[in-house]
């Protein structure tokens, strides 16, 4: 019955929150334009890929479709409410606390991607996530999440090497499969392409692979989890600015070191927009 009562009372809140939200912000620009119109396809029996700017594995959707039965605007705050909730409870699980929170909050990616309406928030709840289950939220979005499956792969393997391997990885590596049939060959190179090269990619790659490897390598290495969660953004040759919020989340532990890139990073904002960039 007291369970009971809290989840009430969090989902009482969430819909003030939802309503507040959708009063005062417009649709997000990759919930209206991405997200939601791939929903409607998909409910409407046809392939979500039908959406240029669709580029996620399907099962991404499953989660979405209660938001996309809402009014475009109502369905967009009640995303902003669930990312900013999954952004502060990613960090809380992660140790950090009070003001470490609010810091990571006025993080640029972080804010970036509230207002996008993306799903980063939703990749980054997999790293919290137990590895069979956590592998289908990181895969989401691999530019967040690739190297965690990488680090997961090599922690089942001296957990108990191929057989564990096999029990964790089948299961997504089934629902890939299954995709695929389902959808064809939904992550052409054209598709991928168009997002490589448009104006909002902030990929460091190819100069940042040597440092994303570094991290890949030295979290299997030392067991770092922290340095898997840093790693993927140098390593994907197409990053939005709010995904690199998956090296500001491996920072949470070290309050100075988030002190230091928050601030680091708004001072790059600053100087990008008095250029005009």
């Amino acid at each position: 019955m007291h369970k009971l009562k809290h989840v009430a009372l969090g989902l009482i809140g969430f819909a003030i929150l939802t309503y507040a939200v959708s009063l005062i912000k417009p649709p997000s620009i990759d919930w209206k334009g991405a997200f939601y119109p791939a929903v409607q396809e998909l409910l409407h029996g046809r392939s979500p890929y039908n959406v240029i700017s669709f580029l996620n594995v399907p099962w991404t959707l499953i989660p979405l479709i209660p938001f996309a039965l809402l009014p475009v605007q109502i369905g967009s705050a009640a995303i902003f409410v669930l990312n900013l909730a999954l952004y502060i409870y990613v960090a809380y699980t992660l140790g950090a606390r009070g003001g470490v929170i609010f810091i990571f909050l006025m993080a640029p990616p972080v804010i970036h991607s509230l207002f996008l309406g993306n799903i980063d928030a939703v990749a980054l709840f997999g790293f919290i996530l137990p590895p069979q289950i956590g592998l289908f939220f990181v895969l989401m979005k691999p530019q967040i999440g690739m190297a965690m499956a990488l680090f997961w792969l090599g922690e089942t393997w001296r957990k108990g090497g191929v057989q564990e391997v096999f029990r964790v990885f089948t299961p997504v590596a089934i629902s890939l499969l299954v995709s695929i049939m389902i959808f064809g060959n939904w992550m052409t190179p054209e598709r991928v392409g168009l997002q490589v090269h448009s104006t909002w990619n902030a990929s460091w790659w190819p100069w940042s692979i040597p440092f994303g490897l570094v991290l890949a390598v030295s979290s299997l290495r030392d067991q770092r989890k922290d340095y898997a969660m840093a790693a993927s953004p140098f390593l994907s040759p197409y990053v939005t600015h709010s995904s690199w919020v998956a090296v500001i989340v491996a920072l949470l532990p070290r309050k100075l070191e988030l002190f230091v890139a928050v601030i680091g990073m708004w001072i790059v904002a600053f100087i990008l927009a008095s250029n005009g960039s």
